[in-house]
């Protein structure tokens, strides 16, 4: 158990690395990018073209590795709160389906006739 958590874990971190080290990459290009506008302002535009797509590039990967901001949803840990929820909403509903003498094991049903038996002598 320890092992997967650590896998989970440093999972985890490498794609927050990842992505603060795209950040810092979309940094340093966007300002070579508009140091070179600046510079040859007859292809500014072409230049400049990259940096909104980069942004979008950048804001998918955080929305990717951290979740939304404020529901976390698309995040990993939202995913598997989500299928233990509908894990549990199945089981709670196969238990209300099945009659009570089937959802006991055998052991189960015996001790409630021990605990009837022991309410009629008192």
């Amino acid at each position: 158990m320890y092992e997967e958590l650590r896998k989970k874990a440093e999972k985890k971190v490498e794609a927050k690395m990842g992505f603060f080290i795209c950040g810092i990459t979309f940094a340093c290009t966007a300002v070579v990018l508009i140091m070179l506008s600046i510079y040859l302002p007859s292809i500014a535009l072409w230049l400049l073209l990259p940096i909104p797509v980069m942004g979008m590039v950048l804001g998918i990967l955080y929305i990717l590795v951290f979740g939304l901001p404020t529901s976390g949803a698309l995040s990993t840990e939202w995913r598997e709160e989500e299928i233990e929820k509908e894990m549990i909403k199945l089981y709670q509903e196969k238990k209300a389906s099945q009659p009570i003498n089937e959802a006991l094991p055998e052991a189960g049903r015996l001790e409630l006739k021990e605990l009837e038996r022991l309410k009629i002598k008192k």
